[in-house]
């Protein structure tokens, strides 16, 4: 079973089919086939308490999710392309006896309070631990996966100190929902995906939403909108050649789930009855397993995703949400930055406290040769003007190819328009407050690093901290890589904060008349590597090539931030 690269057929006619395929080839350069340590990728799975599996029947070719809930150090990676599942977080023992040499497996490790999640997939390894039930996973293919729609939870673990799995919970099995399971299913904001495509593999995935955006269609048939996701279209790919299946809900206050195993076909022709879908799944259940608290963990939901459109015809309640989002907000201000790049200012009624580099997300609605509504993300460039906040936001937009909402914004915003501001989130920050949001801090030692419009976050960053007056007790180092000197931005700005702030040095590397950045040069630009706090910002592959080369140079994986919007 050899692993794709970088794509196989289904998933390339998913691609064509949705416009998608620039954006697919982009990301693929960050897919591999196995692990990095280097880049701390043990470090995450040895640390997560929830993750999901899927694994496929040899004879019948079934595919079946199941959640591992465990304790950290679960899971183990053991080298880069090998990891070992504790039997211990595996509440169905269903998945220890379908597997033998050969079984394809996925793995979805994820963070729900971070919004991080690692997709890796491959096979079972011979042979499997009987005594321990313990599962060993050789690793095939790896990559990061689109964090859009996840509804961020924390894990609550009992203070009692009981085991996750819950040994006395009884499974129910049937060929059909229940009322019971209807309305369990109705009412969640996640669904996790298993998908087999033959002499390829598995693969598995999420899908979030509000409450309500997963229907009920039938006793054996349920659908859910497939929202606009990062163009790589992996499970709609697998179901382009291969429509088995697997669907499993978890009810994170209960600890309890249910696992079905079916078919499902891509609907790309719906009638348009989810907004803000761009295609339906339509998935027939064959078998269900219902497995009521089975497990002591439980989560608490902090926020919905700001990305989740609002489920037409039905009342969800109100959004969790400590900054009262979503409200509307109006552009004050075109700046006209370079020949492609513009800032756009937003002011809102009430002050809007944000640390710098965190980004806003915000919804568009009806514009031209777009959807109902259209949702997008950038950093916010500017700082607030206290920790209290600031009434301001400002956006620094570059123009795209294909891109309907920044080159709508680029021709025809004027100041004036009222958009909806639906959140602030984001982990781009190198400031930090205390338990009380008061008394800002930050690293000895501060690695900006860019490329492209990834300078917005490190700008704000540097802008923050003039606006916290921290400036004398930090050092900075900001590289930037533009293509083209014109392209670049905030030059007389950085170079009157490199004049005043006694600690930063500021290169810019022009690719059209130079190399690249390499690690060699970067070494020789970064000094005190293994005391660098680094944020990275720009294309995937930038990204990934400059973490690797951060690694070797001495920092470490785990003072290495990273931010990316190509979803």
């Amino acid at each position: 079973m050899a692993p794709s690269k970088p794509y196989h057929s289904g998933e390339l006619a998913a691609q064509h089919k949705a416009g998608t395929r620039g954006a697919a080839i982009e990301l693929a350069e960050v897919m591999t086939d196995s692990l990095s340590f280097s880049s701390n990728h043990d470090a995450f799975l040895a640390a997560r308490r929830f993750s999901v599996l899927t694994n496929v029947e040899a004879d019948s070719g079934h595919v079946w999710v199941t959640p591992l809930f465990g304790k950290k150090g679960d899971l183990k990676a053991i080298s880069e392309n090998e990891i070992i599942i504790s039997g211990g977080c595996i509440p169905v023992d269903d998945v220890i006896n379908l597997c033998q040499s050969g079984t394809p497996l996925s793995l979805l490790a994820i963070d729900l309070n971070q919004h991080r999640r690692l997709r890796i997939n491959g096979v079972a390894k011979a042979p499997i631990d009987s005594v321990s039930n313990a599962l060993t996973f050789n690793v095939r293919e790896f990559s990061p996966n689109c964090p859009k729609y996840i509804n961020k939870r924390t894990i609550i673990v009992d203070a009692n100190g009981a085991e996750p799995i819950n040994s006395e919970a009884v499974r129910e099995k049937r060929t059909r929902l229940s009322e019971s399971d209807q309305a369990f299913i109705t009412a969640m904001d996640t669904l996790w995906i298993g998908s087999y495509a033959p002499d390829i593999g598995a693969d598995t995935n999420h899908r979030g939403g509000k409450p309500g955006f997963i229907r009920v269609t039938s006793p054996t048939t349920i659908e859910w909108p497939e929202y606009r996701g990062n163009g790589m279209f992996f499970t709609s790919g697998n179901l382009e050649v291969n429509d088995k299946a697997g669907v499993t809900l978890i009810d994170f206050e209960s600890g309890s789930f249910i696992q079905m195993t079916g078919h499902g076909y891509v609907d790309w022709q719906h009638n348009g009855s989810y907004e803000g879908a761009t295609r339906v799944i339509k998935y027939h259940i064959e078998k269900l397993v219902r497995v009521d608290q089975a497990t002591t963990h439980r989560w608490e939901r902090l926020d919905f995703s700001p990305y989740n459109p609002a489920i037409a015809g039905k009342k969800t309640g109100v959004d969790i949400s400590t900054d009262g989002f979503p409200f509307d907000v109006t552009l004050a201000k075109i700046v006209e930055e370079t020949k492609h790049v513009k800032t756009f200012r937003f002011v809102a009624k009430q002050q809007i406290p944000f640390l710098p580099g965190q980004y806003a997300t915000f919804e568009f609605k009806q514009l031209p040769k777009g959807s109902s509504s259209e949702i997008r993300t950038w950093t916010l460039s500017e700082t607030p003007n206290s920790i209290n906040g600031d009434n301001t936001l400002d956006i620094t937009v570059k123009r795209v190819t294909n891109g309907l909402v920044t080159n709508w914004l680029h021709e025809h915003a004027t100041v004036g328009l009222k958009v909806t501001l639906k959140g602030i989130q984001g982990g781009m920050t190198g400031i930090q407050l205390d338990s009380n949001h008061s008394a800002p801090s930050v690293a000895k030692n501060l690695l900006l690093l860019s490329a492209g419009i990834g300078i917005t976050p490190n700008m704000a960053l540097v802008r923050g901290l003039g606006a916290f007056v921290l400036q004398e007790k930090t050092a900075i180092t900001m590289i930037h890589c533009e293509r083209h000197e014109e392209d670049l931005l905030f030059q007389d700005e950085i170079a009157r904060r490199v004049a005043n702030y006694p600690n930063f040095t500021y290169t810019n590397i022009i690719t059209s008349k130079e190399d690249r950045l390499s690690q060699s040069t970067l070494a020789a630009l970064v000094t005190n590597a293994p005391q660098q706090q680094a944020y990275v910002c720009g294309p995937v592959g930038f990204m990934h090539s400059m973490t690797k080369h951060l690694v070797e140079i001495g920092v470490s994986p785990e003072n290495i931030f990273t931010e990316s919007f190509d979803f």
